[in-house]
Parts: C-alpha cells; structure tokens; sequence
C-alpha cells in the first residue's frame, strides 16, 4: 500500500547511466539557451557547459561515496533534497565563473548569498511540481502493469515443486544465489540457472511462481514462494516477465 504523502513513496531510480547524462546534457542546453538573451554566445556555452559538468561530476562523485539513488528509500522527499544541493553547487560554480569574467571584482559573501539561496528556493517550486508529476505519471504506468501480470497469475496458477528454483539473486557479475522451494541455496553461475529470468539488475525470479504483484513509482513488486520479502521488477524487463 502506497502513502498519501508522495514525499514519502519511492520515487523513480536514478542509477548513474546513459539517461542520466542525457538529462544533465537538456539541462545545460536550456541553460545556454536562456542565457543567449543576455549574454554572448560564448559566455552562454560557458554557463551551460558549466552547469552540465557540475550535475554530472556531482551525481558521478555521490554515487561513488555511497548515495544510492535506488530503492525504496529513494523517495521524492530524498529526490528533492537531492535536487536542492545540486542547485546549491551549480549556483556557486556559475557565481564562481561570473566573477572570473568580471576579475573578481563581486567575490562577497552578502552578493554570494543574494544569489544563492533566491535561486535554490525559487528554483525547488518547479522542480517538485515536475517531481509529483513524473512520480504519479510512473504510478500509474506500472499499476497497469501490475494488473495485467495478475491477472495473467491468476488465469495460471502453477505450484511449485520442491526442488525448482524460485529465484535467484546476483552476487557478483557471473554468479548468483538461487533459492529454491524447499529452502535450499546453492550459488552457481547465471547461464546454468534454468526457469529463472532477470528481472532487476540484482535478481532473477520465476515468472511461473508469481502470487500478487504491486507497484510503485520505481518498477512492480512480486511475492513468490519462499522469498522473504517482495521481489523488484524494473521497467527494462517488464517484457521478460
């Protein structure tokens, strides 16, 4: 059962990757654009450069230091609070380069905190508001999903046998634990596990084994026999399943 309060329901992952690049590199673009109005285009390439290598570099760093954008505890309050440091640094990189094209002449804490936080606050309202919208968006999209899967369960329930593998989850790039019916694990490489298909980048499970499936704004949820907990789907193997 999702919360009614959105900041507290996860929120789509944001894995270090190609979509990520992809919308740090839309977010320098309008950058540059906006500021073609004010500026030379130099100096407007510069900003949007600017603001592009600092998203970049700062998901890039975090993530290595242990800020895990995953999850269930990824939620649109974390996202948020994310967002606003992003806009913190950004802020003080395009302070930072402005006063290099001016020789330095404003480096005052006062001008600094003029700019700043009138940018971090202001900049948040539509940040959130895109936030909800891509949350209850992502929602919806998987709570379709998600009924069509069980409905598909419940047309073919199959019972498990003793000794068939449930699922499985990754240990290393090659090897997995698979788990099976009668409580046994055994850790084996992933091309020898039969029955079991990826459905997240850390498990594979048994798409015939599937009792109830729910959703959330990162993926599906799936209870199978003899998993402690629900199991993550990701949208990338919605078709495997």
């Amino acid at each position: 059962m999702l919360s009614r309060n959105p900041f507290a329901r996860p929120f789509p992952e944001r894995p270090f990757g190609r979509s990520v690049l992809i919308g740090h590199g839309r977010t320098g673009l309008f950058v540059f654009i906006a500021l073609l109005f004010l500026f030379p285009v130099g100096l407007a390439l510069a900003y949007g450069l600017l603001t592009f290598l600092v998203a970049v570099g700062y998901h890039f760093i975090t993530e290595r230091l242990g800020v895990h954008r995953t999850g269930r505890n990824w939620t649109l309050f974390r996202w948020t609070l994310d967002q606003a440091v992003l806009l913190l640094l950004v802020s003080l990189s395009c302070f930072l380069l402005y006063n290099a094209t001016r020789d330095w002449a404003v480096m005052n804490l006062q001008v600094l905190l003029y700019i700043t936080v009138p940018t971090v606050l202001v900049g948040l309202l539509p940040i959130v508001v895109s936030g909800i919208a891509l949350q209850l968006r992502a929602e919806g999209e998987n709570q379709r999903v998600a009924g069509q899967m069980q409905l598909a369960s419940l047309s073919s329930p199959a019972t498990p046998g003793a000794g068939e593998a449930i699922y499985a989850r990754q240990l290393d790039h090659t090897l997995v634990e698979v788990h099976y019916r009668d409580g046994r694990k055994k850790s084996m490489e992933e091309e020898d596990v039969s029955g079991l298909v990826r459905c997240h980048p850390e498990f594979l499970v048994n798409p015939e084994f599937i009792s109830s499936v729910s959703a959330d704004a990162q993926g599906l949820r799936v209870r199978v026999p003899g998993a402690p907990q629900a199991i993550p789907v990701t949208p990338p193997y919605y078709r495997a399943i």
